[in-house]
């Protein structure tokens, strides 16, 4: 029943239903992937999200506090030695720190295991040779745990943690944090870990605090985001920024905001002191990379060691110890850098937490304005770009494409918040697409029906111009520089009376269909087939800067190809064939000439008529091309041999002839034209005796052939009957 009435359906109705169907359904797939966010479209989201913060993050507000950075560099492993160091140098560099001034110490590394004590290594070797001493004194005096563990005392220091999902990793002491617990744990989103590495319990024993140092890596292996909270057995734990934040404001507890949906608890943001920290569900927050990396104040930690840092640049600092070197592995992939220092990282977050207000955050309502939006534009473009034009609704694309991206950087830039875009752009761009298309195969259609029937009469590139422009057919034509060509079979009336008329039309259609090839593939178009003569031109009706060169181009593959074909004949027995091609350049009149009953676009002029006779000549001259000098000008991609200056009948004006030669073709040839041409210039100069040297020695070094017994008949005449002073050196061609 519903394939009845969609038949007996009106046009405009179809149009109108089919319209709405693929809008509705393209709206619908563009949600539902917004929704899934599989992972192929969280890395195109996640290439958007990077433009937007390398291009429009260029407010950064200075920090209240005061950021450092130590960087255990390669000038420092140059100079204390390579890492591992022994635990000494770090607790005088905690000590050079505090003498300094700095208020809170991070490091961004792991103290898991026990350092070994040189004393119990040189007890060990004394007991095994029978000694007993008591050596208990000077093993606590040179125990760089216990020395760094004191150091640590005298500052607020906090040591890393890595959390682990191998459950059998629990190396080191974990501090129990500083954070206010769920008073019933419910199920959430933030992230579970089942096992750690941390500091020895004598390190972390003696810092006031500890955090992880666990990156959120996205999909594409790139950090944006940090968490500042972890799950290990249900206790929640601080990451190295968030509690550095805590210690260096004095607050006692980190207090997470929750709300609970159902069965399962969201967290909103983070409370410290004053402080509200919005954050995803997840506990993340986006990271505030500065363009560049090094955008933090940069110490060598062997300068501090070394005693070498006299300013006050420490004073009341926040100080991150970490390393920028390859060799230790904490290199990032960020959106400004691939290879951003993760010791940065966390004094990135860092600032980020003691400036809540300036950060950019993704909304919880996120997904639900983009659906939102997803069904508006949906309804708007379907009525907007059914009345469009392919061009209109291309240039309308563009521009709801840009205003929306637009509306989305000020967003970012003025509001702080960071909405996925890439759904949003995607479905203007797939409606338009699908109604460009729709519009472009409507037209082509029609277009390849008028095609279909005139494409073996009409040039096809003259009837995709009326296709484009009807006004551009032209009854009184116009006047054009182009290049004409000419070519004919040899002997095709004594061919012809040898063949049946089946065989004749088998011969012609083989050979013009590879011919005619060579002529479209060359920009050419064919002006008409006379028996077996073809006459093409270049330049109109489409221009063509080059068309001397594709015209000759044209003719050379034509010999070529005409070669195969005479091979080819012989084999199915038929007679072999040879061709001669004349071309001119010149202007002449081309446009569409006829009547109101039949017309053809066509050329005229002089110019033509000259390439007419050009093509008789090659019979003449026993070669197989020639070309007038005016299309030789604009062939810069061959060489040319003289064959003569010539006057042909019905014209006063000499044009001189060449036969062109490939610049590819051998020495041989080459050569035979290089001494071709110096007959030629010894002829034109009157210089006969010696023209008809040269001109034997050619003949005996290459045989006879009609251009040298033209060339020997009048060097010998003019030798015995010079030429009057009036004498331009060209021949007179009586015989069209």
């Amino acid at each position: 029943m519903w394939f009845y009435r969609w038949r007996r359906m009106k046009k405009s109705t179809k149009k109108k239903l089919y319209n709405l169907i693929t809008t509705s359904i393209v709206a619908l797939l563009i949600i539902i992937l917004q929704w899934l966010n599989p992972a192929w479209f969280d890395r195109v989201e996640g290439i958007a999200y990077d433009f937007k913060l390398v291009s429009f993050s260029d407010n950064y507000p200075v920090s209240p506090a005061n950021i450092q950075i130590v960087d255990i560099d390669e000038q420092s492993l140059k100079t204390i030695g390579r890492w591992p160091w022994p635990r000494k140098y770090l607790a005088e560099l905690i000590d050079q720190l505090t003498a300094q001034g700095a208020v809170v110490i991070a490091f961004d590394m792991l103290f898991s295991e026990a350092q070994q004590n040189p004393v119990s290594q040189v007890e060990q070797a004394l007991l095994k040779q029978g000694i007993h001493l008591d050596l208990n004194k000077l093993k606590s005096q040179l125990d760089d745990d216990t020395i760094f563990a004191k150091s640590i005392t005298n500052n607020d220091v906090i040591l890393g943690t890595l959390f682990q999902q191998d459950k059998s990793l629990q190396q080191g002491y974990m501090l129990a944090p500083a954070i206010i617990q769920p008073q019933q744990p419910l199920p959430h989103l933030l992230n579970r870990y089942k096992g750690y590495n941390a500091s020895i319990k004598k390190l972390n024993q003696a810092a006031q605090g500890q955090g992880f140092i666990n990156a959120v890596i996205d999909v594409d292996g790139f950090i944006r985001r940090t968490a500042l909270l972890s799950d290990y057995k249900n206790v929640l734990y601080p990451s190295l920024a968030l509690e550095t934040f805590r210690v260096y404001s004095f607050a006692e507890k980190i207090i997470p905001q929750w709300h609970h949906q159902e069965n399962i608890s969201l967290l909103s943001g983070i409370k410290i002191g004053k402080a509200l920290i919005a954050t995803d569900n997840k506990a993340q927050l986006l990271i505030p990379f500065r363009p560049t990396p090094r955008a933090f104040p940069y110490t060598s930690a062997s300068d501090l060691i070394n005693k070498k840092i006299t300013d006050k640049r420490f004073d009341g600092a926040v100080v991150f110890i970490g390393s920028s070197t390859v060799g230790m592995a904490d290199l990032r992939t960020t959106p400004v850098s691939l290879a951003y220092p993760g010791v940065e990282i966390h004094a990135a977050v860092f600032s980020a937490l003691m400036q809540p207000n300036t950060q950019v955050t993704q909304p919880e309502w996120w997904l639900g304005a983009n659906i939102i939006l997803l069904v508006f534009l949906a309804i708007f473009f379907y009525f907007i770009l059914r009345i469009l034009s392919p061009l209109a609704m291309t240039l309308f694309a563009l521009l709801s494409i840009s205003v929306l991206w637009g509306i989305n950087v000020s967003l970012w830039h003025y509001q702080h918040l960071h909405l996925p875009i890439i759904a949003i752009l995607l479905l203007p761009f797939v409606l338009s697409a699908i109604a460009i298309s729709k519009g472009f195969y409507s037209e082509n259609r029609q277009r390849q029906q008028v095609k279909a029937i005139f494409d073996q009469y009409v040039p096809p590139a003259h009837i995709d111009q009326l296709l484009d422009d009807p006004n551009a057919l032209n009854m009184e034509g116009e006047r054009k520089v182009l290049t004409v060509l000419f070519a004919d079979i040899r002997n095709f009336t004594n061919l012809s009376e040898n063949l049946s008329a089946n065989k004749l039309k088998t011969l012609l259609n083989n050979y013009f269909s590879p011919i005619t090839e060579i002529i479209f593939n060359n920009q050419g178009t064919i002006d008409k087939y006379v028996g077996d003569m073809v006459m093409a031109f270049w330049g109109a009706p489409l221009p063509d800067e080059n068309h001397a060169e594709h015209a000759l181009n044209s003719a050379m593959q034509m010999l070529v190809e005409t070669t195969k074909l005479s091979q080819q004949f012989q084999q199915q027995g038929l007679p072999n064939i040879s061709i001669g091609i004349g071309l001119n350049t010149g202007e002449m009149n081309v446009g569409d000439m006829g009547s109101t009953f039949r017309r053809a676009y066509t050329v005229l002029g002089d110019s033509v008529n000259l390439a007419s006779r050009l093509e008789s000549l090659t019979k003449f001259y026993g070669v197989t091309i020639l070309v007038s000098e005016y299309t030789k000008n604009q062939c810069s991609n061959y060489d040319f041999q003289f064959i003569d200056k010539v006057k042909v009948k019905g014209k006063q004006q000499a044009v001189t002839i060449y036969l062109p030669i490939d610049k590819h073709c051998d020495d041989k040839q080459k050569q035979v034209a290089k001494q071709f041409n110096e007959i030629f210039e010894l002829y034109q100069q009157r210089q006969f005796i010696n023209a008809l040297h040269l001109l034997k020695s050619l003949q005996k070094q290459h045989g006879n052939n009609p251009l040298y017994q033209e060339y020997r008949r009048r060097l010998t005449f003019y030798i015995t009957t010079p030429p009057d002073e009036k004498w331009d050196g060209a021949f007179i061609h009586q015989n069209k």
